[in-house]
């Protein structure tokens, strides 16, 4: 006689697998990586309503349009800016070649210094150029260059001008446009102002331009041009240090 073995019951009711509650974050991933959805459920464009600033409902394909739209004005607006900024570059490629070929026939230092000056009144029409070279250059009795003084040259002018973290070019405040320019002998006094660094090898002396325009040198412009000029400066006044002569 053989025993037969009951089945075991379970004393717990089983519970029924729960589904997945599907999300708006689902919805939108599923969308992402099925980009040709609406191809194959062309119906459901249609009944698509898409909330617009203006609180008023519009079709899934208006507001594709207005999208599209609204990137091609900012994709002509960023096309317009570098255009602009070309120009810009182009015109500065063209000014700095001209000042380079202005310099290169020039010989002697004192002719190079009245060399510079005229260079930069043409360039700089109104504006009044002085020049503050170190002693690694020659002394010179050319009008409104001279030797730098020692309190110019260990100011925090001076030393942020030539470190590393700057191309070279400083705007100056009022008070130090005052001490540099002595407004008090001026006719119309300077009310802004740019330093430019000169060197190359060595540190070689600073271009101040001075302008009765308040706006014509400000902080917030662009140094490329002004960066650009005193390299060449630089390397032309390198020529007359003891080391080159």
């Amino acid at each position: 006689m053989t025993t037969q073995t009951k089945p075991k019951v379970s004393t717990t009711a089983e519970v029924p697998a729960q589904k997945a509650k599907i999300t708006r974050e689902h919805v939108a991933r599923y969308l992402r990586t099925h980009s040709d959805f609406f191809t194959h459920h062309a119906d459901l464009i249609e009944t698509l309503a898409i909330p617009h600033e203006t609180g008023v409902a519009v079709s899934l394909v208006e507001r594709q349009v207005e999208l599209l739209r609204n990137k091609n004005k900012e994709l002509d607006q960023k096309l317009h800016q570098l255009i602009k900024v070309a120009k810009d570059n182009e015109k500065v490629s063209h000014r700095l070649h001209a000042i380079t070929l202005g310099l290169v026939s020039i010989r002697g230092f004192d002719e190079t210094l009245s060399g510079i000056h005229d260079i930069m009144h043409a360039d700089f029409p109104g504006t009044k150029v002085n020049l503050r070279l170190f002693d690694a250059l020659p002394e010179t009795t050319v009008k409104d260059c001279k030797a730098m003084g020692k309190s110019l040259q260990k100011s925090k002018l001076i030393q942020d001008l030539f470190s590393s973290r700057r191309r070279g070019v400083a705007f100056l405040t009022k008070r130090q446009i005052e001490y540099v320019f002595d407004n008090e002998k001026e006719k119309k006094p300077i009310r802004s102002a740019t330093a430019v660094a000169l060197k190359k090898n060595d540190q070689l002396g600073v271009l101040f331009l001075g302008s009765t325009d308040a706006n014509r040198f400000q902080n917030g412009m662009g140094t490329l041009f002004l960066g650009n000029l005193g390299e060449i400066l630089g390397s032309k006044l390198q020529q007359y240090t003891p080391a080159a002569v």
